[in-house]
């Protein structure tokens, strides 16, 4: 019974029966579509493809081109989200006014707005544009609550040492922020890399990108769904690996432990 709480507790040994189970679930749809390759694709031609195309300076262009973009917009959006919700978190009356841009942000869909861009921006652009739009409210509102939670005890301490504005929001209101506005950057980090790729397939862009590979695999292949699984098989990796380093900086940092101390 111990062993057995030991197993099930132990998240390595759960993360490595997880992936077992995924590629099983892969293999058993594959046996029900009928083992066709321009249904789906097996998990270990899939798996054979995508090794194929790592010998190939193609791939790490796309990958170099998704990541570019996608840091771009991402920087985009923290900027301008942090300085937003500096300012409504300095004036909480302000929320009224973005509330509904903040909600009419998360509810249009992805599409229309990869559509919208795609007509102003252009083909190479619009992806980077996207990720801003929806990476924006994310870090608005980590930075507004992060703001919203600094004790009052402490303000009410720093009004009656200095009642200057800007030393309030430098020397304290924004290192006391700094926490939750951190977390909201990191979870929309790996976020941000999955809608570029979503924003590339979508806009059909001509540039370098995974989500243009996948695409291009999908219209030009001879050979079924293959290199497109494989294409999007790296992806996943990608994406695995960035989420990796995410959940490390989370632990290192302790930001989860900081926000729940507060």
């Amino acid at each position: 019974m111990k062993t057995f709480k030991k197993i099930i507790s132990n998240k390595y040994l759960l993360s490595i029966l997880g992936i077992v189970f995924f590629f099983l679930l892969w293999t058993a749809i594959y046996f029900i579509a009928g083992q066709r390759q321009s249904v789906f694709p097996s998990p270990i031609e899939t798996i054979q493809e995508a090794f194929s195309y790592l010998g190939d300076a193609y791939i790490y262009k796309c990958i170099w081109g998704s990541l570019e973009r996608m840091l771009i917009g991402f920087g985009i959006a923290s900027i301008l989200g942090i300085i937003v919700g500096v300012i409504v978190g300095n004036y909480t009356n302000l929320k009224y006014v973005f509330n509904p841009t903040m909600i009419a942000l998360k509810a249009i869909p992805t599409a229309a707005i990869v559509f919208l861009f795609l007509v102003m921006a252009g083909l190479r652009n619009a992806p980077i544009y996207v990720v801003a739009i929806i990476v924006f409210p994310m870090v608005y509102e980590a930075t507004v609550s992060g703001y919203n939670h600094v004790p009052d005890e402490i303000l009410q301490a720093a009004r009656v040492d200095s009642n200057n504005r800007l030393y309030t929001n430098f020397k304290i209101k924004f290192p006391l922020s700094f926490p939750y506005i951190a977390l909201g950057l990191v979870s929309s980090f790996a976020l941000s890399f999955k809608i570029e790729i979503m924003a590339e397939v979508i806009s059909g862009s001509s540039s370098y990108g995974l989500g243009r590979a996948i695409q291009s695999a999908y219209i030009n292949s001879t050979t079924g769904l293959v290199s497109t699984f494989a294409y999007a098989f790296i992806a996943i990796v990608v994406m695995l690996i960035v989420s990796l380093i995410i959940a490390i900086i989370k632990k290192v940092t302790k930001l989860n432990d900081l926000i729940e101390a507060k």
